[in-house]
C-alpha cells in the first residue's frame, strides 16, 4: 500500500503498525516523534497503530545543538 511518510510517497506492507514502518524505513526508534494525519502517535501505540491507505506520515528526528 502507498503512503505519504515526510511528503515522499513510499509503497508498504499492508496492516502495517507505526513501529513495522519504521522497521521497513530503517529507521532508529530513538529520539523522533510521529504523526500521522496531523495527530500524534504515542510512542506506546507504535506497536499497535495500523497505518492506512493515503495517510500522511511526519517523522520528525530530534537534533542536538543550540
Amino acid at each position: 500500500m502507498t503512503i505519504n511518510v515526510n511528503n515522499q510517497s513510499q509503497n508498504i506492507t499492508e496492516n502495517s503498525s507505526v513501529q513495522s514502518l519504521l522497521e521497513q524505513l530503517n529507521i532508529a526508534s530513538n529520539g523522533i516523534a510521529i504523526a500521522i494525519n496531523n495527530q500524534i502517535v504515542s510512542r506506546n501505540n507504535w506497536n499497535t497503530m495500523c497505518l492506512q491507505i493515503g495517510d500522511d506520515v511526519i517523522i520528525i528526528k530530534a537534533t542536538q545543538g543550540g
